[in-house]
């Protein structure tokens, strides 16, 4: 009756922060979801016993112990007590290999087979090896607590039930990661999670195409150092590589309730060391836009108007192709890595109608009507090179080049009644980066290494239409630190990361802006014992400006509105203050995490009235403040039912205008069950409020939920899967306060409503199987265009 409890309980947790329909419609979903998955939890199973002590009957403590399969799939894992005791529960009958192992001692294995009882193991005998090796802690959930990482070992259930990297990185449940198995996205804490395979850069369709088969560990750096240097946080695949043989992939995601589709084709062809492969996709969208509501009043001066707006009708649809050819070759001694891609979006309808009623005291009130269409076009030709080299005496140098061209095109056309307002913009932009990392480890256990980066963008734009005007920017930011990481004791690890950036920016050939920015990560890591983990320190780093703000261009939004850049902005400067402490005991799997952030020269929205219009501009004189403190925890029930959960408070502010603060309670729950070949994943989250830190309006997101099924076969993937499928009417509101203008908006689509997927998958191998690891493609396009909306 635990499992039931437990999703009852959850199912209260989760739903305690929604409106109450919404609430009740989570609990009847969870509590379907804990009747469906409870006899799963309650088969006959028994446990493991064992002894095992040195080769003069000394017991062993922290000896790592892993039962496998005849296979050698991994299935459970323990270490054993003070007194050289292990004990492995719920265990079915069946033939398995019992694996030990410890620091200072020779590895040991021991085959039988399970009865349908518990079982002792005859008592079981290291002898000493003189290899000494980084003391690891292994738990139930396979994973491996290192000083600077978390060495995660996939189970079998987690193996099967998943599809694409995306999907085993889900299944894993590590507390603190956010996956989004759909969009590709993984996320921490602290930001973005950059992603690797075999130590080499990835992206979106690298993991996507990984064979969980081949994944045989993954990685989690979430305060990285030595060659992951400069990430935020770092997940790095440890996969099976092939020599020959081929693969040809297909697969294709379409929603249900409107029309979104991603449909994708992969090739690759592996002969001794090196991989030739060739991706390409298309996507497309097509809904009714998005529907507001909105109620607005403009302090104009001399008078005031007030204003509601009411979308009658809207259109949105876009299409997106992309094709890629990649090569690399590998060695064990470096990765060479080259690819050509090519991206194409095209937004031809983004349109509106709408209807304004004006009041302004004096005159009766009165309605027009208004439209709006945008047409966007964006082409991108890219190339990268990726270099590692692991050289002689621990150390390691890898280089990142990316260059790429974009022509990207604007066009939008407004009409209210007799008013009218056309734009039309062509934009040439150039992008380069490059990456170069250096670390080497050290003899007393510790490790230096150095970072440096350059990011350069150079754009031209020529506006015409109602208002004609050209912009060219050359902006360029370097960056340059180095680290230092040293064991003090063998409870303390202290790690110190000096650096500097330089930014600059030139606008229209006029006088260069410069920026000197001091940057630092340090921490201080305490081991409290095997399964305790405790992180305190504090960053300071700045932020480039986004480059559509830079520019004097001016859009009209409507007759009363001009939106304008600002090409003297600051550089925003961050200084972050953290504490993380991590448990992991058994299958739970625990942190919590408190950051308190200031955001100094934060670059937000400002609104002006200039002859008798209302200007809407950028500034960067204010600061932004965030405290957030979040517990998060994973829960392995059983073999076949695995839980996270999220409870967070965040308090966001403006220390310069105190009507400018917002609290936020959110809380979530994910849960998969495997049944056989299927997995049924549940989600809930409550609703979140935020203090929006560029626009600094007053948002507030709703509750979602959402259920899916997917099937495993050998090389056949099938899902189908709901978001929010009882909720008809979910709004977006917005309110923002400026003194010479404020709104209050409601937003709605039919994206946000009732809605469904199918997504369908298939892989055909040829020869020897290679791994499936290799589409390396960023589909986004970057841009400086100034956009009325």
């Amino acid at each position: 009756m635990n499992t039931l409890k437990l999703f009852l309980t959850l199912s209260l947790l989760v739903s305690g922060g929604m409106e109450s329909a919404q609430a009740c419609k989570a609990r009847i979903l969870l509590c379907i979801l804990a009747i469906c998955c409870f006899p799963l939890s309650i088969y006959s199973a028994h446990k493991i016993t064992g002894h095992v002590t040195d080769s003069s009957q000394n017991p062993i403590p922290m000896a790592t112990i892993r039962l496998l399969q005849p296979d050698s799939s991994f299935v459970k894992g323990t270490v054993t007590d003070n007194n050289g005791i292990f004990n492995l529960e719920n265990i079915k009958k069946g033939n398995y290999i019992l694996s030990v192992s410890c620091v200072g001692y020779a590895d040991a294995s021991v085959d039988f087979a399970m009865p349908e009882a518990d079982f002792h193991v005859p008592p079981i005998a290291l002898k000493g090896n003189s290899i000494a090796l980084d003391a690891v802690t292994v738990t139930a959930n396979a994973v491996i607590q290192k000083k600077d990482r978390l060495l995660i070992i996939p189970d079998k259930q987690q193996i099967k039930h998943a599809y694409t990297g995306y999907d085993l990185l889900y299944n894993l449940m590590i507390p603190g990661v956010s996956v989004d198995r759909r969009q590709g996205t993984v996320s921490t804490s602290k930001g973005g999670a950059t992603l690797y395979i075999n130590g080499r850069r990835a992206d979106f369709r690298e993991i996507q195409n990984l064979r969980p088969k081949d994944i045989e560990k993954i990685e989690y750096y979430d305060t990285p150092t030595d060659e992951y240097l400069g990430d935020v946080a770092s997940i790095n695949y440890i996969v099976k590589e092939y020599k020959t043989g081929g693969y040809v992939s297909l697969d294709g995601e379409q929603n249900i309730g409107y029309l979104k589709g991603d449909y994708n084709a992969g090739f690759k062809i592996t002969h001794n060391q090196t991989n030739y492969m060739l991706f390409a996709g298309y996507n497309r969208r097509e809904y009714d836009g998005v529907h507001t509501q909105d109620e607005e009043h403009f302090n104009l001066g001399d008078h005031t108007i007030d204003r509601n707006t009411a979308t009658e009708s809207a259109a949105y649809e876009s299409d997106q192709q992309y094709v890629q050819f990649k090569v690399n070759n590998n060695t064990a001694k470096r990765m060479l890595t080259g690819t050509v891609s090519l991206v194409h979006n095209h937004t031809p309808h983004n349109d509106l109608n709408e209807s304004f009623i004006y009041q302004n005291g004096s005159e009766d009130n009165r309605t027009v009507n208004i439209r709006e269409a945008v047409n966007q076009k964006n082409l991108k030709p890219a190339i990268s090179l990726n270099c590692g080299f692991n050289m002689k005496n621990n150390q390691r140098l890898r280089f990142i080049l990316n260059s790429a061209y974009s022509r990207n095109e604007y066009q939008r056309n407004y009409s209210e009644q007799g008013w009218r307002y056309r734009t039309d913009v062509g934009e040439d932009l150039y992008s380069f980066s490059g990456i170069a990392v250096y670390s080497i480890k050290l003899k007393h256990n510790n490790s230096f290494g150095g970072n440096l980066q350059h990011y350069h963008n150079i754009t031209s734009s020529t506006y015409e239409g109602s208002m004609t005007s050209s912009q060219h920017l050359w902006m360029g930011e370097t960056i340059s630190f180095l680290s230092y990481t040293q064991d003090i004791g063998k409870l303390f690890t202290l790690s110190v990361s000096p650096g500097v950036s330089l930014l600059n920016y030139n606008l229209n050939h006029g006088e260069t802006q410069r920026f000197w920015t001091f940057r630092t990560n340090t921490w201080l890591q305490y081991n409290l014992n095997s399964h305790h983990q405790f992180v305190i320190g504090f960053a300071i780093g700045n932020e480039q400006a986004d480059i559509s703000y830079l520019n004097t261009a001016s859009q009209a939004v409507d007759s009363l509105q001009t939106r304008r850049g600002n090409p003297y902005l600051d550089n925003p400067k961050i200084h972050d203050y953290f504490f993380n402490y991590r448990a992991q005991i058994n299958s739970l799997g625990i942190q919590f995490n408190a950051t308190y952030t200031k955001y100094l020269h934060n670059i937000s929205y400002i609104y002006s009235v200039e002859d008798g219009r209302l200007v809407s501009s950028y500034q960067s004189d204010d600061s932004y403040h965030k405290l957030r403190l979040e517990g998060l925890c994973s829960y392995r029930i059983s073999d076949n039912l695995r839980a996270n959960t999220t409870l967070r408070y965040e308090h966001m502010n403006v220390p310069q205008h105190s009507q400018l603060k917002e609290d936020n309670f959110f809380a979530s729950i994910d849960l998969n069950c495997f049944i056989g070949p299927f997995t049924v994943n549940a989600y809930a989250k409550t609703t979140e409020r935020k203090l929006d830190q560029t626009t600094l309006a007053f948002v507030k997101n709703p509750a979602s939920y959402g259920l899916s099924v997917r099937y495993n076969g050998k090389n056949w993937m099938a899902e189908a899967g709901a978001e929010n499928p009882f909720t008809k009417h979910l709004h977006y509101r917005e309110y923002a306060d400026y003194g010479v203008y404020r709104y209050n908006q409601a937003r709605t689509s039919r994206i946000y409503q009732q809605t469904g997927y199918i997504k369908l998958a298939y892989t055909f191998n040829f020869g020897k199987k290679v791994s499936k690891d290799s589409n390396y493609i960023d589909r986004s396009i970057n841009s400086a265009i100034l956009k009325a909306r």
